[in-house]
C-alpha cells in the first residue's frame, strides 16, 4: 500500500495482524476462543452466553445463539452486545450484572470482531490499524475471587458517523461470493475526531473511574485500555500521569481487535502471572457510536489462571509481545 512499515510501527505501534482466512467468521473465530477456555475448566456449564461483537456475520441476527449452537450448550439465553470497542468491557459489565442479580450463575463471555471484512485492499487508512481475533471468559461468583470496585459507561450519538459504513456499502460477508472475503467496500473514519474523543474522555473516564472507587492513580497496579492507536495510549499515559510500567500494551503483534481489545490484553496479563491479591486493574474500552466503559477491579486470591495451562495462544501457540511504552 506504499506505507513505511517502520511509519507504521512509529505512528500506529503495529507490526502485524491477524487477518481471518477463508470460512472464517466472527461466530467461528468466537467459537475457537469459547472452546479453548471452556478445555480449562471442564466442569463450567455455562447458563448464558453474552457476544461482545459489531462485526456479526449477518445483518438481523446476532452471532451468540450460534455459538452456543456450536458448543452444544443447549437453549441456553444468548445475544450479541454491540458496543464497537467498548464491547468488551461492557460484555464483562453485563456478565457481572446478570451473575449479581441472580439471572445467571454461570456466564461465558465472547468478544470477537472481524472487521478486516469491512476493509477495501487498499485502503491504507484502515488496514495498517486493524486485526481479527476474539476472546473468551468464563465467570462465575467466588467470595475470594475479583471484586468491582468502579465502573463508568457513556454513549454520545453525536459521533455517530466518526466510525461506520456507508448505508449500501458494506463489505460484509453475506454480500460476498465464495469464501466471504470481499476486500470492496471500506468503512468510513475520521481518524482525528476519533483521535481526540479517545484521548478526551477516556482520560476522563479513567480519572473518574479511580475517583467512584476512592482511589488515586498511584493505587492502579495494572492498566488495560483499547488497543487503539500507540499514540492514543501515550495521551493517556501523559494526561493521566499514571506510569508507564502500569500499562498493557500489545498492539503490536495484533493491531486493533475492536471488542476483543481488552479481553485480549487482559488474557495476556493472566498468562504472564503477575497479578497479586488485593491488585487494583483498571479496564477501559472506547469506541464508534460513541462509546465508552470502563471498570475497576480489585484481585483476590482464587483470580489466577490454572496453573500450566495457555490462556489464549490458540492453535498456532504463539506468544503474543508485550510491550511498555517508555
Amino acid at each position: 500500500m506504499g506505507v513505511d512499515p517502520e511509519w507504521i510501527r512509529a505512528r500506529c505501534g503495529v507490526t502485524s495482524r491477524y487477518i481471518s482466512g477463508p470460512g472464517e467468521t466472527t461466530t467461528t473465530l468466537g467459537v475457537r476462543a469459547a472452546r479453548q477456555a471452556l478445555r480449562n475448566a471442564p466442569s463450567f456449564r455455562p447458563d448464558c452466553l453474552v457476544c461482545a461483537t459489531f462485526t456479526p456475520d449477518y445483518p438481523l441476527c446476532p452471532c451468540g445463539p450460534a455459538i452456543a449452537h456450536a458448543l452444544e450448550l443447549g437453549p441456553i439465553p444468548a445475544f450479541d452486545l454491540n458496543a464497537a470497542c467498548s464491547g468488551g468491557v461492557l460484555g464483562l459489565i453485563t456478565a457481572l450484572s446478570f451473575i449479581a442479580a441472580g439471572t445467571a450463575e454461570r456466564v461465558l463471555l465472547v468478544a470477537s470482531d472481524t472487521v478486516t471484512h469491512h476493509l477495501a485492499d487498499d485502503d491504507a487508512h484502515t488496514r495498517i490499524l486493524f486485526g481479527d481475533g476474539a476472546a473468551a471468559f468464563l465467570i462465575e461468583a467466588c467470595p475470594e475471587g475479583i471484586a468491582l470496585r468502579s465502573w463508568v459507561m457513556g454513549s454520545d450519538g453525536a459521533g455517530a458517523k466518526l466510525f461506520h459504513v456507508p448505508h449500501g456499502g458494506s463489505a460484509a460477508p453475506w454480500q460476498a461470493p465464495g469464501n466471504g472475503d470481499p476486500r470492496g467496500a471500506t468503512v468510513s473514519m475520521q481518524g482525528r475526531s476519533l483521535f481526540r474523543f479517545a484521548s478526551q474522555r477516556g482520560t476522563e473516564m479513567l480519572l473518574e473511574t479511580c475517583a467512584k472507587a476512592g482511589i488515586r492513580t498511584d493505587d492502579l497496579d495494572w492498566v488495560l485500555v483499547h488497543q487503539a492507536n500507540i499514540r492514543i495510549v501515550e495521551q493517556l499515559q501523559e494526561r493521566t500521569g499514571i506510569a508507564p510500567e502500569k500499562w498493557i500494551v500489545n498492539m503490536m503483534g495484533i493491531g486493533n481487535t475492536c471488542s476483543a481489545s481488552v479481553l485480549l490484553a487482559l488474557g495476556d496479563l493472566l498468562d504472564r502471572n503477575v497479578t497479586a491479591a488485593g491488585n487494583n486493574v483498571l479496564l477501559a474500552g472506547f469506541g464508534a457510536g460513541l462509546t465508552w466503559a470502563a471498570a475497576l477491579f480489585e484481585w483476590g486470591e482464587s483470580a489466577r489462571p490454572p496453573e500450566g495451562l495457555p490462556l489464549h495462544h490458540g492453535d498456532q501457540k504463539r506468544q503474543r509481545p508485550i510491550q511498555h511504552l517508555p
